[in-house]
């Protein structure tokens, strides 16, 4: 009967001790958290705010003139999208043609909302660079604007000539110039008359057509019914496109005598240009 309880008592143990966690083994570890795959669950990290950037633009009035005329420049600058802290100073540069050197021309203030003002001398035609640079900040923007500078010129340009040589002009001989365009200021004409008969005469002039060719008393003609008259004079034909008129008549030559003529007539015309410097 004894031996019988030990053996239950025994059996029983080691039941117990099968289904225990021994003292010695470690724990499993937690497991880790739940991750949620949602947008937003994890935390924003703000972005750094971006660098400030400055800009920059001005004018001039007038932006065409004659040397020595004052030309204003006037513009705003500063940092973008910001009405204020945009005081700086802005510096302007001068360069004449494409490959001239950059000269400093003088200096502006920028206001605290970024307005500025600077006036110079025209002198020459150019590009002004205005620079500017924000006072508090290491930010700095440029622009440029062309200056156009002029002078009015007086040259005297060709518009026609014509020279005929030992000519006998009997019935008469004749010229008419191409079409052209002209100012309305009056057209000089030198003339070059060299006829072995003194009577031998003729017209020149400026008209619009053939059959409005001359007309007597015309302002736009000049008639040497017997070779008399200037050997230079003004026509003012009150026209800005015709064409160049002229006829010559040999008087008849006496008995013996031989006809003939040397002629040639210049057109020029005062203009006044328009020239860039």
């Amino acid at each position: 009967m004894g031996v019988s309880r030990w053996l239950v008592a025994g059996t029983t143990l080691a039941v117990s001790m099968a289904g225990a966690t021994p003292a010695w083994a470690a724990p499993d570890p937690p497991p880790p958290p739940a991750v949620s795959e949602e947008p937003g669950a994890a935390a924003d990290v703000p972005e750094p705010e971006p660098e400030p950037q400055a800009d920059i633009e001005f004018t001039a009035a007038p932006k065409e003139t004659t040397p020595g005329a004052t030309v204003v420049f006037t513009g705003v600058a500063g940092i973008i999208d910001r009405d204020s802290g945009n005081a700086g100073r802005v510096d302007f540069y001068f360069v004449r043609g494409q490959k001239g050197p950059r000269k400093f021309a003088g200096s502006a203030t920028a206001s605290n909302s970024g307005r500025f003002r600077w006036s110079t001398k025209a002198t020459v035609s150019g590009d002004y660079i205005a620079e500017y640079r924000n006072r508090k900040l290491a930010i700095v923007a440029n622009a440029t604007e062309y200056l156009s500078v002029y002078t009015h010129r007086a040259t005297d340009q060709k518009l026609y000539s014509w020279t005929a040589g030992k000519m006998s002009c009997l019935p008469a001989c004749k010229t008419v110039g191409p079409e052209q365009f002209v100012d309305a200021a009056p057209i000089h004409v030198t003339l070059s008359r060299e006829c072995l008969q003194p009577k031998s005469g003729g017209r020149i002039g400026f008209a619009d057509s053939q059959q409005n060719a001359f007309k007597p008393g015309d302002p736009g003609w000049r008639d040497f019914p017997e070779g008399q008259g200037p050997a230079e004079f003004d026509l003012n034909p009150g026209l800005t496109r015709g064409r160049f008129y002229f006829e010559w008549t040999s008087a008849p030559a006496p008995a013996g005598e031989l006809t003939q003529c040397n002629l040639s007539f210049t057109a020029t015309q005062r203009i006044v240009r328009k020239v860039y410097l």
